[in-house]
């Protein structure tokens, strides 16, 4: 899930959160953390999730852990909002209302948070998102670029991802010929 992220006292930064939990957080952002920086107080402010404290457990190569340091009660309502994430996301058939195209130029790339950039086929289309075939799949949550669209990924499918576009297509520019 995107975000923020303020580091220390006045350093701010987007970041992308993976939550595989309450109690962890795996922050992606521009900030490079050092091992200076373990135990350092974070605060991240997560879209749909909201704050969420804590201080850096461990880096990664893409970022850092922070363990999540809220009482109970917070704990507990970001456990249900997480349990309703999954719950209204994994699985879930498709919810695109408009209609679905297949366009005559179907290869793209899926450029994730870290910068990797993977080839990728479009199995269907929509003003709002798109079915995508992909080797790897960046986490739920994920902001990617998809082509040269941004996009959230919205669920995970057998062969690829789901993801929902930031600023869906406008009715003039949605054909066959798009390109993304």
């Amino acid at each position: 899930m995107s975000g923020r992220c303020t580091i220390g006292e006045d350093r701010e930064f987007p970041c992308v959160v993976h939550l595989p939990d309450s109690e962890t957080a795996e922050v992606t952002c521009d900030y490079l953390a050092s091992d200076d920086d373990i135990g350092r107080e974070v605060i991240c402010y997560v879209d749909g999730i909201g704050l969420i404290a804590g201080s850096i457990r461990e880096l990664t190569e893409t970022g850092f852990v922070i363990g999540v340091e809220v009482n109970a009660g917070r704990q507990a309502r970001i456990e249900a909002r997480l349990t309703w994430l999954r719950s209204n996301v994994d699985g879930l058939s498709d919810r695109r209302a408009g209609a679905r195209i297949v366009p005559k130029q179907r290869r793209t790339t899926v450029k994730w948070p870290d910068g990797r950039s993977l080839a990728a086929e479009i199995a269907d289309l929509s003003m709002s998102g798109a079915g995508l075939v992909v080797a790897e799949r960046p986490n739920v949550g994920a902001v990617v670029t998809v082509g040269k669209r941004y996009a959230t990924v919205i669920r995970h499918k057998d062969d690829g991802i789901g993801v929902a576009f930031r600023l869906p297509f406008s009715v003039e520019t949605f054909n066959e010929q798009v390109v993304l």
